[in-house]
């Protein structure tokens, strides 16, 4: 089997990247496969680019990257979505607690884009109004 896996990184502000992983551990039962990325306040785009850039490479094993972003419109969501030329990157916006379950409990074999569709797919569906669904 091949060792190529796609990596995963979380960027948000503030601590919410790194809560998010540390927390889809506590669910998933395990270590799981993100690196957070935290936009610092102040830090310069041009920085803070190189920055994620430079994660991206670091967490590619050979079959891709995906960013969770925790905003679309948001400066993490912009970073990442900058990143978006690379053909190896695929970038998701808005994440959840149930997209990083999804993440990381996701079939080694998946395509980068397959993945990305799933993960998103797993987000949209657990957001749910809870008074719509008890006046079904």
């Amino acid at each position: 089997m091949s060792s190529r896996r796609i990596g995963f990184i979380v960027a948000s502000h503030g601590d919410l990247a790194a809560t998010l992983v540390q927390t889809t551990g506590l669910i998933v039962g395990h270590d799981t496969p993100f690196a957070p990325f935290a936009f610092l306040d102040g830090e310069a785009p041009k920085t803070s680019s190189a920055r994620l850039g430079k994660l991206i490479r670091k967490c590619d094993a050979g079959a891709g990257v995906i960013i969770l972003a925790d905003l679309f419109g948001g400066t993490p969501g912009s970073l990442a979505l900058s990143h978006l030329a690379l053909e190896s990157v695929e970038v998701i916006t808005g994440v959840n607690l149930s997209m990083m379950v999804t993440a990381a409990t996701l079939p080694p074999q998946l395509s980068l884009r397959e993945a990305g569709a799933r993960i998103a797919e797993a987000g949209q569906r657990s957001i749910q109004r809870g008074s719509a669904m008890l006046q079904s």
